[in-house]
């Protein structure tokens, strides 16, 4: 049954408009004014003086736009995207997820989805209700 509803209505479900070949510069437009953007690197604390705070520490819920933009696991974030941290048209702040000892960084997905649930998390604890869906829009 639930194959037939995904079949069915398959434009409906997965209808995702992408954007291509987009420079920095016309990615930060999209953004809107006064948006909180996250900054999350996991070379972040080695290769910047900027400060990072650990990814829990953010009041997502507290947040009116949140960007997350998350570094390759292997190179990090690009010069581009660090200078997110220094316009003035938002705020932005670097974080990380802590790692155990050994252990040098997680795949991107697993970081933005550990990271999601995060603000996900906080956004329920706040409305009390599992459809933040105004919140991810």
């Amino acid at each position: 049954m639930e194959m037939k509803v995904l079949r069915d209505a398959g434009a409906c479900h997965f209808d995702i408009p992408l954007i291509f070949d987009l420079s920095w510069t016309q990615l930060e437009d999209l953004f809107p004014a006064g948006s909180d953007v996250f900054l999350a690197d996991s070379l972040s604390s080695s290769n910047e003086t900027s400060s990072v705070i650990e990814y829990t520490r953010p009041n997502y819920s507290e947040c009116s736009h949140v960007v997350l933009v998350v570094g390759g696991e292997t190179e990090g974030l690009s010069k581009s995207a660090s200078r997110l941290c220094t316009s003035s048209r938002w705020r932005a702040q670097r974080i990380h997820i802590p790692m155990a000892a050994g252990v040098n960084s997680l795949n991107s997905a697993v970081s933005a989805s550990v990271i999601l649930y995060e603000v996900w998390r906080q956004m329920m604890s706040v409305t009390g209700n599992s459809e933040v869906q105004s919140f991810f829009t």
